[in-house]
């Protein structure tokens, strides 16, 4: 209680009593009347206004019946003047007042005013203010003072402030410490000498942006007093007086070798207040025994509970039960006096997992602990997407199979523990044949599609007797440990056999094949390189072998391998070089013997490897997408050679080209026939494209192709029919002009009753459908007899000419 005495004027005589009495009842604040002994001496009360009297809790009537000193407990034997002096700004208890039973701990502000009445009577007017508010306020600023002191001074990391003009004007231990100045050095100086010159500009942009009374997070580098740079993780945030801020309050994380920490605490540490209520993370305030005292806005939101609902309960129960002993015994480790950092996961309201990195500090109030600030981050998302960043890291996203890395990991563990006693084990290196083709035609989606149901059949297959990865693009690998040669084998054949199977793709049937390459370990190779050099040799073997196939590594596929290489080097330049020649092969009616076409047959005339057959070099060029452009010249050239004859007067017939299946489903492929019969002013009919019956792989898209082709006038051949996909049910669909017997089944058929059947029945189907049919390969007069009987249209073979030199051809239609 504060005492105040004022002496006063005499009361003027124009204000009557009853105007006064009425002013003094009506007046807001408390006010009670005293007499003064002897003009000077506080005595007994007389009045107490209605304020007074709802203040105190007691009527007029009991307030009358006291004097000053059984009120205030003040004696009342000094003069005025002595207790103006004496009292004034002190505080006094009532132990025994009758203000006790209503007032006990309320600070009250008591001031005095003498007046003298037109009589000469002096009283004493005292005016009483409840200032308890007031002076809570003023314990409650002392108290947070002391808390963001420990904050600032506790803390582990650099804590420093910055004035608007940039200059910082205070730096915690800590800072000092890292940074490795005195405080005369750095206070004063601009925050731009401590920070490398690639960081300048970034941080002078956050420190305006904080200067508009944002929070502003971020890392730079920046220099010691010794030139060491230190990579800091900050938290700047603006410190905000009556609408304008004041200084910058920044918290630097050394997190130079802990750079890899997705989890580093972002302090903010500015004014007690403000870091609570600017802060994106959690900042709490604990008892010693881990209850809630005091926690912001982020807090609530994470675990999802109000503050209201936290204060005065203990944290330990939101705490995950396999984290509660760790996270208590850390949590005691600031009994120590010293900061401390760990993480812990709890689950909020909504059942909902939240990872956090906790950092601990303790406030010292009169050199004694008597709470602990904590500071929570949150990092449920990092964790998570380290984890996913791992994932993603070994598998493929597509199939969610393991990945190359995941597989040379694996592979590497098995070569360096696996015992030498123990059987072998196998590396499959699975190449989809064709897949280029499907996925340039049927787009990427639809090509995604087949990728992922593949690899739900290689896992199928493979079961538990292996792992299956997705090595690249349409390459697979699967790795089977300790295991049998020959159940290897078994089991390659059964991953060619359910590839081999059709697909459904939104409805579309595709068909695919596979090529597989097998080496085994320790056998073929004791390190990963020589296993996957001996399973990419075996696999191109198998793609060699007519792909759909599979074999298993030995010597000699390494040589051939090495003749493979040098030959697709080569191969690369003979367009260029202009080495393919193009050889003509007629084709005549069975019945006149006159010529009704002519195929064009390609030859490759290396100047390094001399003329190299077609077996040899067709394979390889279809693999590595040569034979598109070499195809597109074969066209070009023959249509142009056509041509040419007829301008010589020849008679005009059909001339022959083989259509790879890479060349089929190019996009572009009935725009480069048009292009190629404009340039060569041939007439569509006089081109006969023959293709094979592995286009029935992607039935729907071939008759699609074929109509197209068909549309522009030019003939289709069937080529090399009966040893394919086809069945009759396509081949009635396809707008085929010629079919051509396979010259495997001719080469027998004066000895086998089976290609005899064979070849009745094709001639016979064709016939059937319209179609005449070509026989290939008629060396003797007895093929060529025995084809008469069952009716054959047409012949072609080395018994009527051998593949001649455009230039002979004319002599064969005289």
């Amino acid at each position: 209680m504060e005492i105040y005495f004022n002496d006063s004027p005499i009361l003027d005589s124009k204000f009557n009593k009853s105007d006064f009495v009425r002013f003094i009842e009506n007046f807001p604040e408390p006010i009670c009347i005293l007499t003064l002994k002897e003009g000077q001496y506080p005595d007994r009360f007389i009045y107490a206004n209605e304020a007074a009297v709802k203040l105190t809790g007691m009527s007029m009537e009991d307030i009358c019946l006291y004097s000053w000193e059984d009120m205030f407990g003040i004696p009342s034997d000094s003069a005025f003047e002595a207790l103006s002096m004496e009292h004034r700004s002190k505080v006094h208890k009532a132990e025994s007042s009758p203000l006790k039973k209503n007032l006990e701990g309320k600070a009250l502000k008591v001031t005095g005013h003498a007046i003298e009445l037109e009589d000469g009577e002096r009283y004493l007017i005292l005016t009483i203010i409840d200032v308890t508010e007031h002076k809570d306020t003023q314990n409650k600023l002392k108290k947070s003072k002391r808390e963001f002191e420990s904050l600032f001074y506790q803390n582990p990391d650099i804590v420093f402030t910055i004035n608007p003009k940039g200059n910082l004007t205070n730096i915690n231990a800590s800072g000092l410490r890292i940074l490795k100045y005195s405080f005369n050095e750095i206070a004063s100086m601009s925050f731009r000498r401590l920070i490398v010159p690639k960081d300048i500009q970034l941080t002078t942009d956050y420190f305006f942006e904080v200067l508009k009374g944002n929070t502003a997070e971020f890392e730079i580098s920046f220099f010691d007093s010794e030139g060491t740079i230190l990579n800091l993780d900050i938290t700047a945030v603006p410190t905000i007086l009556d609408g304008e801020v004041v200084e910058v309050i920044c918290v630097a994380r050394d997190i130079t070798e802990q750079i890899r920490m997705e989890d580093l605490l972002k302090e903010s540490e500015q004014r007690y207040r403000a870091l609570f209520d600017h802060n994106i993370d959690p900042v709490i305030t604990f008892d010693l025994k881990g209850r809630f005292l005091v926690v912001n806005e982020a807090t609530e939101k994470i675990l999802g509970v109000t503050a209201e609902e936290l204060i005065g309960k203990p944290f330990l129960p939101f705490i995950d039960k396999h984290k509660q002993k760790e996270t208590i015994a850390n949590f005691q480790k600031v009994h120590s006096g010293h900061p401390h950092q760990y993480e812990t996961s709890l689950h909020n309201q909504k059942g909902e997992q939240v990872l956090l990195h906790i950092t601990v500090i303790p406030i010292f109030t009169e050199r004694k602990l008597s709470a602990v600030h904590c500071i929570g981050k949150d990092i449920t998302n990092i964790r998570r997407n380290e984890e996913k960043a791992n994932f993603m890291a070994y598998h493929d996203m597509l199939t969610g199979l393991g990945n190359q890395r995941l597989f040379r990991e694996d592979l590497r563990r098995i070569i360096e523990t696996q015992a030498s006693d123990k059987p072998n084990s196998a590396v499959l290196l699975v190449d989809l044949d064709r897949f280029k083709f499907i996925n340039d035609y049927l787009g990427h989606e639809m090509g995604d599609a087949l990728l992922r149901q593949v690899s739900e059949r290689l896992v199928k297959v493979m079961g538990l007797d292996g792992t299956v990865y997705r090595y690249a693009g349409d390459e697979f690998t699967i790795i089977m440990q300790g295991i049998n040669e020959h159940k290897v084998l078994l089991k390659a054949q059964a991953l060619i056999s359910k590839i081999g199977e059709a697909f459904d793709l939104d409805g579309f049937e595709a068909i695919l094949t596979a090529s597989i390459g097998i080496s085994l370990f320790p056998k073929h190779s004791t390190d990963i390189k020589g296993l996957m050099r001996a399973s990419d040799h075996a696999m191109y073997y198998a793609k060699r072998q007519g792909r759909n196939n599979y074999q298993i590594y030995n010597a000699q596929i390494e040589g051939l391998s090495k003749t493979d290489l040098h030959m697709e080097t080569l191969l690369h330049k003979a367009l260029d070089k202009q080495e393919f020649v193009l050889y003509y092969q007629p084709q005549y009616d069975a019945i006149t013997h006159k010529i009704s076409g002519i195929e064009a047959l390609l030859r490759w005339n290396s100047k390094d490897l001399g003329m190299v057959a077609p077996v040899d070099f067709i394979p390889l060029a279809e693999e590595t997408g040569m034979i598109v452009p070499i195809g597109e010249w074969v066209m070009r050239e023959a249509c142009s050679q056509n041509k040419e004859w007829q301008r010589r007067g020849l008679p005009p017939v059909p001339v022959s080209v083989n259509l790879s299946l890479r060349q089929f489903y190019q996009t572009d492929l009935v725009e480069k026939v048009e292009l190629i019969l404009t340039e060569t002013k041939l007439d569509p009919k006089y081109l006969e494209l023959e293709i094979t019956e592995t286009i029935a792989m992607q039935p729907d898209i071939a008759i699609r192709v074929l109509n197209e082709l068909k549309s522009i006038g030019v003939l289709i051949a069937m080529d090399d029919f009966g040893t394919g996909y086809s069945s009759l049910n396509y081949l009635r669909r396809f707008p085929i002009d010629h079919l051509k017997i396979d010259k495997a089944f001719v080469q027998d058929i004066q000895r086998d009753e089976e290609d005899r059947s064979i070849i009745a029945t094709i001639i016979a189907l064709g016939h059937n459908l319209n179609m005449p049919v070509i026989a290939e390969g008629v060396e003797t007069e007895e093929q060529a007899n025995l084809l008469k009987n069952y009716k054959c249209d047409m012949f072609q073979g080395y018994l009527f000419s051998r593949p001649l030199p455009a230039e002979m051809i004319p002599d064969k239609f005289k």
